[in-house]
């Protein structure tokens, strides 16, 4: 790629995204750049009524005049397109799909990918619940250029997001939704006066995070008080973590570790306590966690002073683990 001719050019950026954050990286970038096309994932039916919706990214580009694509895959008809619009930038804010190596080594001034983590740690599809999932205390958005192997591109600029333990996924997808786009306006910029001189991660460093399933939601009651909770914190957007309470699935949507000594010769999954204080007490496989926000199968979502008003007999009963 040859970045000379970046000093004093005006990129003309063809953006690839789909939820919410990437409309709001959008709806910044068209502040200061040109954005001549928008890449978006073709619309789907969603909710109970099964309605057809756009993306935000297609609803921002629409406000906007900008041209909107929805290819089902990347293909040569997109680099055709991207030739028509004159890109020579490309910027991805999760997009949802993996785009090949063809077209994103076809702009003259490169391509560039917005990731929720600091590289190379947590390259993959889920890095913000992964980030929760193991007790971090600190994660952080990252801007590198984009490399045939995933997440794997030199790093133009990264900021530290600070992970508090009462912080759970969606709780941080707000706080990146707010930093995020002022973040990614910053770091192009400087990438383009070549203020910002990219450098290659170490592989060494790298870790990975998977898609996630439906079941990664499942409690194990044997993991530790703290394990439990970041459980609870990672999958609050989806799946939700969850147990089985008398053959019934009870969702948990906020928890906290409580310093309660005794109970090491209680079942990990027993209630042990209904406490309008510190929420429904369970024993887990080292420690106490009170759940603050549940809700049982085929209710609403209620705080723990609502669940114990309707379910008072429920102490000394057990909520099955995964896979017991």
């Amino acid at each position: 790629m040859d970045k000379t001719i970046s000093m004093n050019q005006n990129p003309n950026i063809a953006f690839f995204g789909s939820p919410l954050l990437a409309g709001q990286c959008l709806s910044a970038l068209v502040q200061s750049f040109t954005v001549s096309m928008v890449v978006t994932k073709p619309d789907r039916k969603a909710g109970r009524g099964m309605k057809t919706g756009a993306t935000p990214v297609k609803e921002a580009a629409f406000d906007r005049n900008i041209d909107v694509y929805q290819p089902e895959r990347a293909d040569e008809s997109l680099v055709r397109e991207m030739k028509a619009h004159s890109v020579n930038l490309i910027v991805v804010v999760a997009y949802g799909k993996i785009l090949p190596e063809f077209v994103i080594s076809r702009p003259a001034l490169g391509s560039l990918n917005l990731h929720a983590s600091l590289l190379p740690k947590y390259r993959g599809p889920s890095p913000i619940e992964a980030a929760i999932l193991s007790g971090d205390t600190c994660t952080g958005l990252t801007v590198q250029t984009m490399a045939k192997k995933m997440d794997a591109g030199d790093i133009i600029a990264q900021q530290v997001i600070p992970l508090t333990p009462d912080m759970n996924a969606s709780d941080l997808k707000n706080e990146i939704i707010r930093i995020a786009p002022g973040f990614l306006l910053q770091s192009i910029q400087q990438y383009m006066t070549n203020a910002l001189q990219p450098r290659p991660q170490n592989e060494l460093d790298a870790t990975y995070c998977t898609p996630i399933r439906k079941e990664d939601g499942w409690i194990n009651w044997h993991d530790s008080a703290s394990d439990v909770l970041n459980r609870i914190r990672a999958f609050d957007i989806w799946p939700v973590a969850y147990s089985m309470l008398e053959g019934k699935r009870v969702r948990v949507y906020r928890a906290r570790v409580v310093n309660l000594p005794g109970y090491e010769d209680v079942l990990p999954g027993q209630i042990v306590g209904l406490d309008r204080n510190m929420g429904v007490l369970v024993k887990t496989g080292n420690g106490i966690v009170g759940l603050l926000e549940l809700q049982p199968e085929n209710k609403k979502i209620m705080d723990f002073r609502q669940f114990i008003n309707g379910y008072r007999d429920i102490e000394g009963k057990v909520l099955e683990s995964s896979g017991t």
